[in-house]
């Protein structure tokens, strides 16, 4: 009978067992963790951690940074806009201080070429909400940023925003954009629909650097949109921009693009995506807006390195038709093909005609017109480059000296 009893307990032991669930494979021991409990609550300490950890590392960035961003009013009696002799708001956008003259009262601040250039003058706001008039010192259209000079503003109204190096910038690193989302229309209007207008003071977003956009192609087709409106200069000059998905909105124009360490990598300057929730945006490297600042304020003027050669599309396109077809012809094209060439240039002077095909530019080949324009954009003022060119099967040696491209040769002429 207890033998009978002892089965019985056993075999109801064994059923009880396979039936009982499998701990999580979380909760498995490990040979470092002491107990199951003990592992349960490391896993779940860790995750509200992490989540801790990137909501403070996120507010501490706004607050370290936060009192370098400005918002921008640009102002213009334009009678297109305004009445006679009134200020109206003809764009609005934001920036962002690099450096401070104490001396005067004043600082120097960074925004977008197309927030700041109808502006008769600038209305800047900080952080704490108090106002300072401020005025255009250079525009550069060619790469999308202004210069300008904030007047009467106290050194301790504000705080300077150190500037990074864009070219060191990771894909897949952290990037905060502040600004001030609203739009031309927003002045004297009725807050109330968010879908009409944001209107908001300052505004954080931060995601991930999603890419270093490279092609040129993508440039021209934004220019043949803006250059009615912003001339034939816009983004002719800009070698390559940041992809990012710290969303920005109308407004964010010229605001700072911030890395982990809260300095400024970039200016926002364009999104994609509807017109009120935008996933990604467009952001110009600080570096290249770093070196036409400096080179304002050291030296009075800002030089593009330039031949006067049309390779990358041929000059004065009359409609976005045009730039589709031929970009898409691009797509097969093998020969660096000389589109055209500007009067009274280094090209002409060397003898290079229209027709042309390079060979050898400066000592190398380039597979594509991208990969010489972005040569060519990065080469001293004053360097002699050797070309070597093929004219009706006969190639020619010939050489040409870098000079400061004018600004009346637009487009995307190098």
């Amino acid at each position: 009978m207890i033998q009978r009893i002892a089965i019985l307990l056993c075999a109801l032991g064994l059923l009880m067992a396979a039936k009982a669930p499998a701990p999580p494979i979380d909760d498995v021991v490990h040979p470092r963790s002491n107990t199951v409990a003990e592992h349960a609550q490391k896993r779940t300490g860790n995750s509200a951690d992490l989540a801790f950890q990137q909501s403070s590392f996120g507010r501490d960035l706004v607050n370290k940074v936060k009192k370098g961003a400005i918002y921008i009013w640009a102002l213009s009696t334009d009678s297109a806009i305004a009445p006679p002799g009134v200020l109206a708001a003809a764009w609005i956008g934001s920036g962002f201080i690099f450096q401070a003259v104490p001396e005067e009262n004043a600082a120097y601040a960074l925004t977008n070429h197309h927030v700041a250039n109808n502006a008769t003058t600038l209305q800047v706001e900080t952080y704490n909400h108090q106002t300072y008039k401020a005025d255009v010192i250079a525009l550069e259209p060619g790469i999308d940023v202004a210069l300008i000079k904030i007047h009467d503003i106290a050194p301790g109204s504000y705080e300077v925003n150190v500037l990074g190096d864009s070219d060191k910038v990771q894909i897949g690193e952290p990037a905060l954009a502040i600004g001030a989302p609203g739009s031309g229309d927003s002045i004297n209007t009725d807050r109330s629909d968010p879908e009409i207008t944001f209107g908001l003071h300052q505004t954080a977003t931060m995601r991930v650097v999603a890419g270093k956009e490279s092609n040129a192609m993508d440039m021209v087709e934004w220019w043949a949109g803006l250059r009615d409106d912003l001339g034939y200069e816009m983004m002719t000059n800009l070698q390559w921009r940041f992809l990012c998905q710290s969303a920005i909105n109308g407004g964010n124009s010229g605001g700072p693009l911030y890395n982990a360490k809260g300095e400024v990598i970039g200016l926002n300057h364009g999104h994609s995506g509807g017109p009120w929730t935008q996933n990604e945006n467009y952001t110009i490297p600080i570096n290249f807006a770093k070196n036409f600042a400096y080179q304002i304020l050291n030296t009075g003027k800002y030089e593009v390195p330039w031949f006067g050669m049309d390779v990358l599309i041929p000059s004065q396109f009359t409609d976005g038709q045009q730039i589709s077809e031929w970009e898409e012809g691009q797509y097969n094209a093998k020969d660096l093909n000389i589109l055209g060439v500007r009067n009274d240039s280094p090209a002409q002077r060397a003898g290079l005609q229209r027709g042309d095909k390079i060979v050898e530019f400066d000592g190398q080949t380039f597979p594509t017109s991208t990969d010489l324009r972005l040569y060519i954009l990065n080469l001293p003022i004053g360097k002699k480059v050797p070309i070597v060119v093929k004219r009706n099967n006969a190639k020619l040696h010939l050489e040409m000296e870098v000079t400061p491209k004018r600004h009346y040769d637009s487009e995307f002429s190098l």
